[in-house]
């Protein structure tokens, strides 16, 4: 299973196999500075039953610029900056792709200090069916001092990046994108049939915990 969303930093990659075209499908990437250091999260989106174009991907990429613009930066450190998103067609091998990088970089506006670059927050994407392969992952980066006591995130600010996540559906559907879970693999094999896609119905906070992505260090 590939999960929908990741962050990293350092050298780590997340595209580990071979290319598996999904019908219909974009992937979205967020690019981001984080304590000096290259940081990420990637979902995917389905886009109907036509092959995307590179209008459509420009679009995507614009919206998804918008949607952290408008729901994130006012809860993430100044330490992180947004610098470019990217909306690809995984529908083909060679197929479209945009970028959207006006007015960025753009900062974070939470001037409180930084918590280290690995430490994040692990929002559940849901689809409303079972098993692992029905649900996807956002690591929150750029946490403060301020959110979070003891490796417990404060439950107002959890509730607002919940909601943050939750309107990242939205901004997907105005644009004609359906916010997805791609899983890839079954039981450890691929899926004889090609990936099969789950739509992300809500966000959800299991824990208020903080998530450690120590692994995605140099």
């Amino acid at each position: 299973m590939r999960r929908s969303a990741t962050i990293f930093s350092g050298r780590r990659g997340v595209n580990a196999m071979p290319f598996v075209a999904v019908p219909a499908t974009v992937k979205v990437n967020w690019f981001y500075t984080l304590n000096g250091q290259p940081a990420m999260n990637r979902v995917h989106v389905s886009v109907g039953p036509t092959l995307p174009s590179a209008a459509l991907c420009a679009t995507i990429a614009n919206a998804a610029a918008g949607w952290w613009d408008g729901n994130c930066k006012t809860l993430q450190t100044a330490d992180l900056s947004l610098r470019e998103t990217q909306a690809i067609s995984i529908a083909e091998q060679n197929g479209p792709q945009a970028s959207f990088t006006s007015g960025l970089p753009t900062p974070g506006t939470n001037i409180n200090p930084a918590l280290p670059g690995n430490t994040s927050f692990a929002v559940s994407l849901r689809s409303g069916l079972t098993g692992r392969s029905a649900r996807g992952r956002w690591f929150w980066a750029g946490l403060t001092e301020n959110q979070v006591v003891q490796n417990v995130v404060d439950g107002g600010i959890v509730t607002s990046i919940v909601a943050a996540l939750d309107n990242l559906i939205g901004a997907m559907s105005a644009v004609g994108a359906t916010l997805v879970i791609v899983s890839y693999t079954s039981n450890g094999i691929p899926r004889p049939g090609g990936p099969v896609k789950f739509i992300v119905t809500d966000a959800l906070a299991v824990d208020n915990i903080v998530d450690s992505q120590r692994g995605r260090l140099h």
